[in-house]
């Protein structure tokens, strides 16, 4: 069996996430850090405040290292690489910095990278991986909860993603504009990583267009396991999700890499515990059946008419550059009389990193552009 540990945790406060940690890690039988090095890898999307709920929140990050160090890790590093922005800043505005210091740990740099080898990988074989993540003996997703507009839902797998150092992870967008062989890469990260724990900040998750503009939902869990797709098959069908419809975990289920009834949960009753009024992202099974059954020309503008698209709004873009910056298509550019970036959509990817980092929430996903 492959237990994911599901207990209670109604807040924020230091003491009741480190019994509640301590708790599901016991139950998730994680793995023995004596005297060796973990690598702690939050959630640090962007420089948002925690409240946001965009980020793990830096309080579930110190119940991690003082958990870790009470079992006897030698040495705890914490790391992240933003998709854009500088993680000096990211790491100040989400109160992570902070931690990090009062704690005593080391924080990762994740710039220095080095080639991370899948020979078992579907869809990648190599990833260019930050070096703190191949060195560590014990790797831990540290993952918010939280709805995702291309994968339906974001949690300890989508997590590893934030290994790969900066902007190159728009390559992998690029390569990968479809969320079936998104998932697949996703999947293959996961092979590669090879994570050996995950516990993923559920006291408060994010509800509607996540991971960066939704709005936070009280939930009342942390979650843990050693198989870090087992835990997310467990939390997207906490929040009302059908698992199977979220293409990283669909298509390792297919790879027969997770296997659902070998999950068994410990700790609360997931049938009680489940949400039903989860605001989440709508899954459109036709835009599969379409490019099963047409020419590939006819799918691509079936696609084009059926898929949300973004739609900047100049009164509330900031201009802040960072949708120019991180889209891999290139199909974002400023034009003169403008203040939000102009968009072409022939180019457009709909990967929607763009919506992702949005500082402004400036940027709606529609069919029809404003």
């Amino acid at each position: 069996m492959t237990p994911v540990s599901l207990v209670a945790c109604a807040s924020y406060d230091p003491a009741a996430l480190r019994a509640a940690a301590a708790r599901a890690f016991d139950l998730a039988d994680g793995p023995d850090p004596s005297g060796k090095t973990v690598l702690l890898k939050p959630n640090l999307l962007s420089a948002s405040h925690p409240d946001k709920a965009v980020t793990t929140h830096p309080e579930v990050l110190r119940a991690a290292i003082r958990l870790f160090r009470e079992r006897g890790a030698a040495r705890i590093l914490v790391g992240e690489s933003p998709g854009w922005q500088s993680a000096s800043l990211v790491a100040g505005r989400t109160g992570v910095r902070a931690v990090v210091e009062e704690e005593g740990v080391e924080w990762a740099d994740f710039s220095e990278s080095a080639v991370m080898e899948v020979p078992e990988g579907r869809v990648v074989k190599r990833f260019d991986a930050a070096r703190a993540a191949l060195d560590a003996d014990i790797l831990v997703s540290l993952p918010k909860l939280k709805t995702h507009k291309l994968l339906y839902f974001t949690g300890a797998a989508k997590n590893l993603f934030g290994i790969v150092p900066g902007l190159g992870k728009s390559r992998y967008h690029l390569r990968f504009p479809e969320r079936r062989e998104f998932g697949a890469m996703i999947t293959d990260l996961v092979l590669a990583a090879k994570p050996a724990f995950s516990l993923m900040d559920a006291v408060v998750g994010m509800e509607g267009p996540g991971p960066g503009n939704g709005t936070p939902r009280p939930l009342g869990w942390l979650l843990a396991s050693r198989d870090c797709l087992a835990l997310d098959w467990t939390a997207s069908g906490l929040i009302g999700y059908e698992p199977g419809d979220i293409p990283y975990l669909a298509d390792a289920r297919d790879r027969g890499i997770l296997v659902p009834r070998d999950i068994e949960v410990r700790g609360l009753d997931p049938g009680r515990e489940r949400v039903t009024d989860y605001k989440r992202i709508h899954v459109p099974h036709d835009t599969d059946f379409f490019r099963a059954r047409l020419p590939g020309f006819v799918h691509r503008i079936a696609r084009n008419l059926a898929v949300e698209r973004p739609a900047f709004s100049d009164r509330r873009c900031v201009a802040c550059a960072g949708c120019v910056k991180i889209c891999p298509a290139g199909a974002l550019a400023f034009r003169e009389g403008k203040r939000a970036p102009v968009i072409d959509y022939a180019a457009c990817i709909r990967c929607y990193c763009c919506h992702e980092i949005c500082p402004a929430d400036a940027i709606r996903l529609i069919r029809r552009p404003w």
